[in-house]
């Protein structure tokens, strides 16, 4: 594939808002990507952060396998950026864009290449739109992260328009579908809390865990695995670390006691996860790259800047070719001209 080089520029306004939004996962840390296409360091609020780049790698990482190409799937380019993904039941890609839009990829395109912004249908307009997920009956459910009484979950059902589900302050950001219960649960990286929220636009906390919150951006991505066991990921932990914990599910649908599944300098900016036979996927999104984490400990890159990742910010598995396609959101917040879904094959 042809290499994509981030252009080094400063933010559109400031990492803390796209039309009065903040950018979800704006970090920095140790990039694993060349010098030219790491963002500048921020945190959650603006400021700056620590600029240190590297080339070297943390120290769990293990060997890692050649690596497959990375291919661009839908070039979002101008000042609209990707943030998050979701498939929805007949197979079509739904990602947000956080200048309010909702836009779908058909089943039958999403193993496509070159596909311009205009080839895909834009099927709702919100005030902003973060994480992004779809149930089973075709309703889209958005987080709007406005800063006003707007900003907590929207729905956009089936051939319907948008309307606001419930509110929730801080920074609400990625959302997981449990049809176990016909429930969403809810990130809010500002205060490190996961909602729970039914479909009937009820909303309780669902964990509120001290590992979640940090002092600039705490909870983000959040994934189920094939056991059931919720995973939640930390952006920004001290000593430029990323977390992901692990929440089992009990009978009732409560949390269960959660514990640290991985901590380290590989996962420092963990924005979107996902899981597959029993690994978690993390878009590290300050280091340009994305991570395997096992259940052991070690962790491998899956992509870097070199493939064209930049501030890569949700990864999501296809549901068709055995679950082997990896999608990837490049967010890039810096140079939105790279704004882009990718797409790369990662082999069982």
């Amino acid at each position: 594939m042809t290499r994509r080089l981030a252009t080094r520029r400063r933010f559109l306004a400031s990492c803390s808002a796209i039309t009065g939004v903040g950018l979800a996962g704006c970090t920095g840390g140790d990039g694993s990507a060349e010098t030219d296409s790491t963002p500048t360091p921020t945190d959650a609020d603006g400021g700056a952060g620590p600029a240190t780049t590297t080339d070297e790698p943390t120290a769990t990482e293990t060997d890692t396998p050649e690596p497959a190409a990375v291919e661009t799937v839908v070039s979002v380019g101008g000042d609209r950026v990707p943030e998050n993904m979701a498939f929805g039941p007949e197979g079509d890609l739904y990602f947000g864009i956080t200048a309010g839009e909702v836009r779908r990829i058909p089943a039958d395109q999403t193993g496509a290449t070159g596909l311009a912004l205009e080839d895909t249908e834009q099927v709702a307009t919100l005030p902003a739109a973060i994480g992004v997920e779809a149930a089973p009956d075709g309703t889209v459910y958005v987080a709007v992260a406005t800063q006003d009484e707007r900003a907590g979950v929207w729905e956009v059902p089936p051939d319907g328009e948008a309307t606001q589900l419930v509110e929730i302050g801080g920074f609400p950001n990625d959302i997981h579908y449990d049809a176990d219960r016909e429930r969403l649960l809810v990130t809010e990286s500002r205060n490190g809390v996961v909602y729970a929220v039914t479909t009937g636009g009820e909303r309780s906390t669902w964990l509120d865990d001290d590992r979640l919150a940090t002092e600039s951006f705490g909870a983000n991505g959040v994934t189920r695995d094939a056991d059931g066991d919720i995973y939640v990921a930390v952006t920004r932990a001290p000593e430029e670390t990323g977390r992901l914990l692990r929440v089992p599910v009990e009978s009732d649908g409560a949390a269960g006691e959660p514990s640290m599944f991985f901590e380290g300098g590989a996962i420092f900016g963990a924005d979107g996860i996902t899981s597959r036979d029993g690994d978690i996927y993390v878009a590290a999104n300050s280091q340009n790259r994305v991570v395997r984490v096992t259940a052991d400990g070690a962790t491998d890159t899956v992509a870097t800047g070199a493939d064209g990742l930049v501030f890569p910010s949700d990864v999501l598995f296809g549901p068709g070719d055995g679950g082997e396609s990896l999608f990837i959101c490049n967010f890039a917040n810096q140079s939105p001209e790279d704004g882009a879904i990718l797409r790369t094959s990662v082999p069982r």
